[in-house]
């Protein structure tokens, strides 16, 4: 839904200004999110490259395995299903 969210909010946003503002805030939201999670792992593991460095894997996750879900949805309708006649 996170990826769906953000294609969706950027094409409309081309159109309509209040889905810019939209946008703005889901993607701050995110982004203070992952921030809080990098920080208080970081500081709980005491690791301070988990700071960055979760946030960005997290991201990176939640991107990458949104669209690979979106792209197989996709596929999955355009491909056929029916058995295979001998």
């Amino acid at each position: 839904m996170f990826v769906l969210s953000l294609l969706g909010g950027a094409a409309l946003a081309a159109f309509l200004p209040i889905f810019r503002i939209l946008l703005a805030v889901e993607l701050i939201l995110y982004c203070i999110t992952l921030v809080a999670a990098g920080v208080h792992a970081s500081i709980r593991q005491k690791k301070a490259f988990l700071a960055i460095g979760l946030p960005v894997a997290i991201a990176t996750m939640h991107i990458t395995w949104g669209a690979g879900f979106l792209w197989s949805m996709i596929k999955g309708v355009f491909t056929d299903r029916s058995p295979e006649r001998k």
